[in-house]
């Protein structure tokens, strides 16, 4: 094999295996007391995060539970920290009655409660306790298709995890924050 064909040989098996090492990569998180190894196809880095979501280094992170789905079936998943949640909620809004309360309030293994308009909704747990205490919130999509954008906010410990959804993935809620979970906890370093 002469020196040119070698040196080609040479750099495309060098493209191919740094192109296979930053498929590989991993950002270190840290929220509360955790670090998380998070692979970068699944992390939104800060300077991309959406306006409205938090940009301070302690706010937490998001990541994509399912990077290589068409991007209108992507879910986010933000991670923060429970306790500055909650010290931001400063006793009003939706978290204040859920995640923040005295009390915790079951979501799993019930059904959900709509409250609202065809603009603006809310779900809570089908439950007694659960009356007042709407864990997702939902707006109207202009998008053929899709019936609302959605977010839960759940408690996950001592973090807060906020979750994307469409309006009629709700019955499947339970089994993408357990998605979730188990993700944040195989990159727990």
């Amino acid at each position: 094999m002469s020196a040119a064909p070698r040196t080609l040989l040479a750099l495309s098996i060098a493209v191919s295996a740094t192109a296979l090492l930053l498929s590989c990569a991993k950002a270190q998180q840290q929220v509360a007391n955790h670090r998380y190894d998070v692979p970068s196809a699944n992390l939104i880095s800060k300077s991309d995060y959406p306006f409205f979501l938090p940009k301070s280094e302690d706010d937490g992170f998001i990541f994509i539970l399912n990077p290589h789905a068409d991007l209108r079936q992507r879910r986010s998943v933000l991670v923060q920290e429970r306790e500055s949640v909650c010290i931001r909620a400063n006793g009003g809004g939706y978290v204040s009655r859920t995640i923040c309360g005295a009390q915790n309030v079951e979501w799993k293994g019930h059904g959900w409660r709509r409250q609202g308009d065809d603009t603006f909704w809310t779900y809570s747990p089908a439950t007694p306790a659960g009356a007042n205490a709407p864990f997702v919130s939902c707006h109207k999509m202009e998008i053929k298709g899709h019936s609302g954008l959605c977010s839960a906010v759940l408690d996950l410990g001592d973090l807060v995890v906020t979750i994307s959804l469409n309006d009629d993935e709700l019955p499947a809620l339970e089994e993408i924050y357990e998605r979730a979970a188990s993700l944040l906890r195989s990159w727990e370093v």
